[in-house]
């Protein structure tokens, strides 16, 4: 019989995966549409479940009251931020994104708890990584069967999510899971043998990005897992995954021509297709090992059984083994330790550039130092509520030692100390550490191997985002909140427990539930006002690019109508008014971007050029856009160029200039 409500509850339970495949192929979620777009779904799939589920909140306790209650608190702050920001219009972009993130640790949160529960959504988010990470793969090992576009950098490997560090985190989330899944006696042998013959592939994947952070937190993961959660069948696991995966690994390193800027050319599509081929059969042949011992070795060691204190007295040596080995190592090692962090410390960039392997074994820090320092600097300006979300590109912008672009400080807590102050971060941390918490404390209890896998990957995730932008990769972010949601639900209550709260939860009357649903659709106007505008800014700037001003104007029109506080679009229809001869209407269009962002080089060096084009002197805004980027290439030669011009040669300068802009 259809049961409405187990249906809901197992929607929810797949929710995760399906979101995470729509974030990673979506540029892993960090342009705008998509959290936007995602944020007013998940408020509609909130306001069905208040108004139809029987009970829609019976996970909910005091552990998601509080996580919830200080990520709400973290939105509101960061929408409110725009009262004090320069720049409004990112606030809002801001608050969209963790907007998905508390609508997700909601939903999953109102579930209530079970072990059974819990391991279907880890599987089928593991199962969504997995997909993902092996389409990623294609892409490099087989181009010509799955091509990217050329704007795509591709010297590392990172589609889809299209930064290859977050796709290294994303596959290290990946390998946590799948280690956990071969590993697990509980799991069924399917899972096992499926979970086995994934990690060749998650493993070349996260090698192939080339990125340090998510090779290491791969590894951390697997020591981690394997310390806390002590599975039965890690043996049989390791047996059949270890060694096809370094099998993998050594054919993928051989292969050096995938490891340049160029891994297209006929010698290393030669090449891939030899990697593809070992990544295949070392799949098929973990999948077999696996599905061996499963058969054997696993019914042995199931029902092989410790005394407590004997388990006690294990635990204590391997914690005391592991203990002891870091200080072994870090005795003998101390001179190689001080060079690395040496290396780590100084200025000097990333390895061989020709060569991508040189990364591995590089310890420098690829100026990160730099940004976490300009951060804490600015933080100390503004320390209790912060310069506003959004504002680190142009606070970066305005102090950076290099003519590096960046957009993000790649450190959530820096960033949140910068933009938001000690309040926003005290929130945020508050909100993390009730995640963390609750599932730390269900690692110590029944199913501990199904709760350490949860743990570790939310550790790795938040060391992680320590040194890089991996929250503004939704692809990356949200299984923490998904998957913390769930860790912080109840479990169901007693059975007289259970009526009572069922019979309060139908004395709730219609209307009420109604109301409550019309509230959830509330909140989904704010999103979908950015979503819609979102959508007229790009087709507008895909027209400006194929020279199309009439398109582009119209569509940047439409997008000020929808939502007015954003200063892409009059950039677009000012570019356009200055190709139609019209200098005054472009001026005039510009400085209004420029009211809306006044800290943003971008747009003072836009006026510059369209105050040339009209015949006026362009070096006013051209002095204060090098005042707020003092590194940046493209305002110095301008002034360069300028330098000298009378009218009617700024006016040909200043379109030539405006002309050769194909993109906004």
């Amino acid at each position: 019989m259809w049961d409405s409500r187990r249906v809901g509850g197992a929607a929810l339970l797949l929710l995760p995966a399906g979101l995470v495949s729509y974030f990673a192929f979506n540029s892993g979620g960090f342009y705008p549409a998509a959290p936007a777009y995602i944020a007013v779904i998940l408020c509609i799939v909130l306001a069905l479940r208040v108004t139809l589920a029987g009970n829609p909140f019976e996970g909910a306790g005091p552990g998601l009251a509080l996580a919830a209650g200080a990520l709400s608190l973290f939105a509101l702050l960061t929408l409110l931020s725009q009262i004090w920001s320069h720049a409004p219009g990112t606030a809002l972009v801001e608050f969209d994104r963790v907007f998905v993130y508390l609508l997700v640790l909601l939903l999953c949160g109102s579930i209530a708890h079970t072990s059974r529960r819990a391991a279907w959504t880890l599987r089928a988010l593991g199962l969504a990584i997995a997909v993902v990470c092996a389409c990623a793969l294609i892409t490099r090992l087989l181009p010509h069967l799955w091509p990217t576009t050329p704007q795509l950098a591709n010297n590392r490997l990172s589609f889809p999510l299209t930064y290859w560090n977050a796709l290294g985190i994303f596959g290290a989330l990946g390998v946590v899971l799948a280690v956990h899944f071969t590993s697990d006696a509980r799991e069924p042998h399917a899972v096992r043998v499926l979970a086995a013959a994934a990690l060749p592939v998650l493993a070349t994947t996260i090698y192939f990005t080339f990125s340090r952070g998510g090779i290491a937190g791969a590894l951390l993961g697997v020591v981690l897992y394997a310390l806390i959660a002590r599975p039965k069948a890690l043996i049989s696991g390791i047996v059949a995954a270890a060694p096809t995966t370094a099998v993998a690994l050594k054919f993928a390193y051989d292969a050096n021509l995938l490891a340049t800027p160029t891994p297209t050319t006929a010698a290393a599509v030669s090449q891939g297709k030899h990697v593809a081929l070992a990544v295949v059969v070392c799949a098929v042949v973990a999948a077999a090992l696996r599905a061996g011992l499963a058969l054997g070795v696993d019914r042995r060691l199931d029902r092989f059984r410790l005394r407590e204190e004997r388990q006690a007295q294990v635990r204590r040596l391997g914690w005391g083994t592991l203990a002891t080995a870091v200080v072994v190592a870090v005795v003998v090692f101390h001179g190689a330790i001080v060079r690395e962090y040496h290396g780590f410390v100084s200025p000097a960039g990333v390895g061989n550039t020709a060569d991508l392997r040189s990364r591995l074994t590089d310890p420098g820090n690829n100026g990160r130092i730099d940004l976490w320092r300009v951060a804490w600097h600015q933080f100390e300006r503004a320390p209790v509520l912060g310069h506003g979300a959004g504002t680190f590109a142009n606070t970066w912008s305005q102090y950076r030692v290099d003519s590096q672009f960046v957009l993000d400080a790649h450190s959530l807590y820096l960033e949140t100390l910068d933009e938001l102050g000690i309040v926003g971060l005290v929130l945020l941390a508050v909100a993390l550490a009730a995640v963390l918490g609750r599932t730390a404390a269900r690692a110590r209890g029944e199913h501990r191997a199904l709760y350490a896998a949860a743990f570790v990957m939310m550790v790795i995730w938040a060391l992680h985002a320590a040194i890089d932008w991996d929250w503004e990769m939704p692809a990356v972010t949200l299984p923490f909140f998904a998957v913390g949601g769930l860790m912080l639900a109840r479990r169901p209550t007693e059975a007289t427990a259970r009526e009572a709260l069922e019979a309060r939860s139908a004395a709730v009357t219609p209307f009420t539930r109604i109301v409550v649903g019309l509230g959830c659709l509330l909140l989904a106007v704010a999103p979908a006002y950015l979503w819609l505008s979102q959508r007229r800014l790009n087709e507008a700037s895909a027209a400006f690019a194929t020279g199309n001003c009439q398109l582009a104007t119209r569509d940047a029109i439409g997008s000020i109508s929808i939502l007015g506080d954003r200063p892409e679009p009059y950039e677009v229809i000012s570019y356009c008014d200055i190709r139609r001869d019209m200098p005054d209407l472009a001026i005039a269009m510009i400085q209004k971007a420029i009211s809306l962002d006044p800290d943003n080089w971008n747009f003072h060096y836009d006026l510059a050029v369209m105050q040339a084009s009209a015949g006026l002197d362009p070096a006013p805004a051209l002095r204060k856009a090098a005042a707020l980027d003092p590194r940046e290439p493209l305002i110095h030669s301008t002034i360069q160029e300028f330098s000298g011009d009378d009218r009617s040669q700024r006016e040909q300068d200043g379109k030539t200039i405006a002309d050769a802009f194909t993109s906004l």
